[in-house]
């Protein structure tokens, strides 16, 4: 057979992995109990080779863009590829062995051909309860990870096709919402079935070692664009900053520190100047760090590049151990997707700097905005957790506005409808809309971030969140202000205050009773360029659909009514 693979048949198997990959997330989502799966979409799949190296990911979450990447060479390494057998899997949660935060799980399952590893499927799904000490396992008081739930190292789950049933006991009596678990496990299970028979498909109609041949060259495809890229910018080094509001123990705010270096087709990140670790549960695992250095910097090369280990392979990460991007276990992490937020708009902030370099819009929101509405359902006695991630403001770009209410770059997840929120839980939906004023201001105006009320109808319920950008906001770039912050408040029927004065950003198991009603309002977008710049058919517009208020269009932009 000759060496070269044709360019189309390369073509050909590029989409058909990456279609596996979204077949994989359409069958999670079908099969799916909860909501934050079936409405939410918060998960990712992709297909891995034999080592472990990413060949193809669906459009799902970025953050899990390289994280998946760890969890599957950690299965790899401590359950030993030579045990595997068909119709195993393996699951794991550790964010010190492959994880991100514990309610993340990850299903790994092995492909084989002809008797042979060739390749491996693999799925993480943010779960609505992994234990701990809160509900919904966001505890913003943690101060090692035993408090944040149950921790699960690379186990085999499934042995020949059949989920073992002890250690599904083990994870069902130690989760608040058991029959959610077992449901969502189970999709987990059956998305990683689906790359098994699309990826078998595959191999029997080119031969295996065309398709992991093409898959190698594909890789290469990625590497060679993004290293093109990177060639056309200017040699140098930038140094950039962001903060976070607090760890949600000790008020004062976390610094995160880059500085990116530009040599030839290689990028480096060195984020030594970052805190060190933190006693709260900010802190950020390696895979987690990763992942968000290298969305970063795809969003600022090109998007279009595929996601798949090549196109990482020019970027090094130095995070240096014991600091808060690389902490040192048992230190607690489940909020380092907050911190993964900071990351992004740190290396955005760097970027920005270079002459001719890369096209990126100012900070977003910058944050996942998780909150937890739980409750126990009187006749039945289980617990409800309702989980409420929603969007915010993006950050402008120099030549056009921000986008209001979209999830953060971090994220692509899906907005959870009013229907869905009321049929579940024992919650109202009274609000739900666009917060004035809160993109930031400048020649082009950042996104706004969004407001939702919920009115409790449980006669009793606790509320906990583990957010950040409610005390520091997006920043604005060449002369943007910055973006509003967000804001958690509770209304028990005498005016809505401040859920945590002390922190804001974070709130742990706030009592709360029938009728009181609880707002969640999101951060907006950082503005780009001087407000005075702003063409006034731009402000007249704003002020128009309400974006604005006259008393801003005034102070800020000079424009009297």
């Amino acid at each position: 057979m000759s060496d070269k693979i044709d360019a189309i048949t390369i073509g050909v198997i590029r989409s058909h992995l990456v279609s596996v990959s979204r077949e994989m997330g359409v069958t999670l989502r079908q099969t799916a109990y909860s909501n934050i799966f079936n409405e939410g979409s918060d998960f990712s799949c992709g297909v891995f080779d034999h080592t472990g190296r990413l060949w193809a990911q669906g459009e799902f979450l970025p953050i899990h863009l390289g994280a998946l990447q760890f969890a599957v060479r950690e299965a790899i390494e401590e359950v030993g590829i030579s045990t595997f057998e068909e119709g195993d899997a393996v699951l794991l949660n550790d964010p010190y062995r492959g994880g991100t935060h514990l309610p993340d799980l990850t299903a790994i399952t092995p492909i084989f051909y002809a008797g042979k590893i060739v390749a491996f499927a693999a799925n993480r799904a943010h779960h609505a309860d992994i234990g701990g000490t809160v509900a919904g396992s966001f505890y913003s008081k943690a101060t090692e990870n035993f408090q944040e739930g149950l921790r699960i190292p690379p186990i085999r789950f499934v042995r020949k096709g059949t989920i073992d049933p002890d250690l599904m006991e083990v994870i069902l009596n130690n989760v608040r919402v058991p029959r959610e678990m077992r449901g969502d496990l189970e999709a987990q299970i059956s998305s990683n079935r689906t790359a098994v028979t699309r990826t078998i498909a595959l191999c029997e109609r080119y031969g295996v070692e065309t398709v992991q041949r093409a898959a190698d060259e594909i890789c290469t495809q990625s590497e060679n664009r993004m290293r093109a890229i990177i060639t056309g910018w200017p040699d140098g080094s930038w140094a950039a900053e962001d903060f976070l509001d607090n760890d949600g123990i000790n008020p004062e705010p976390i610094k995160v520190h880059v500085v990116a270096t530009v040599a030839g087709d290689a990028l480096t990140f060195d984020f030594s100047g970052t805190d060190d670790q933190v006693a709260g549960p900010m802190n950020s695992v390696r895979g987690m760090t990763a992942s968000a250095t290298f969305l970063a910097v795809q969003a600022a090369a090109d998007p279009t590049i595929p996601a798949n280990d090549g196109a990482y392979r020019p970027i090094k990460i130095i995070a240096p151990e014991g600091s808060l991007l690389n902490p040192r276990f048992p230190a607690p992490c489940t909020a380092g997707n907050e911190t993964s937020h900071r990351i992004v708009n740190a290396v955005q902030k760097a970027l920005a700097q270079l002459p001719n370099g890369p096209n990126v819009i100012a900070g977003d929101h910058g944050s996942s905005n998780n909150l937890l509405i739980s409750s126990v359902d009187k006749r039945t006695q289980e617990f409800k957790v309702f989980f409420s991630y929603p969007e915010g403001g993006w950050g402008a770009l120099d030549e056009k506005d921000g986008e209001s209410a979209l999830f953060s770059i971090v994220g692509n997840c899906k907005n959870m409808p009013a229907e869905a929120v009321e049929l579940h839980f024992p919650i109202r939906l009274l609000r739900y809309e666009l917060r004035q004023d809160t993109g930031g201001p400048g020649r082009h105006r950042g996104g706004l971030g969004t407001r939702r009320d919920y009115q409790v109808l449980a006669d009793s319920a606790s509320l906990s969140f583990v957010s950040d950008r409610c005390v520091i906001g997006a920043n604005g770039l060449a002369g943007g202000l910055p973006g509003g912050p967000g804001q958690y408040l509770v209304d028990r029927g005498d005016g809505a205050e401040l859920a945590a004065p002390e922190f804001v950003s974070k709130g742990t198991q706030i009592p709360l009773r029938a009728g009181d009603i609880v707002s969640q309002c999101t951060a907006g977008g950082g503005g780009f360029g001087e407000p005075s710049e702003r063409a006034a058919t731009d402000i007249t517009r704003d002020l128009e659909l309400g974006y604005i208020s006259a008393s801003a269009a005034k102070e800020i932009y000079g424009m009297d009514q």
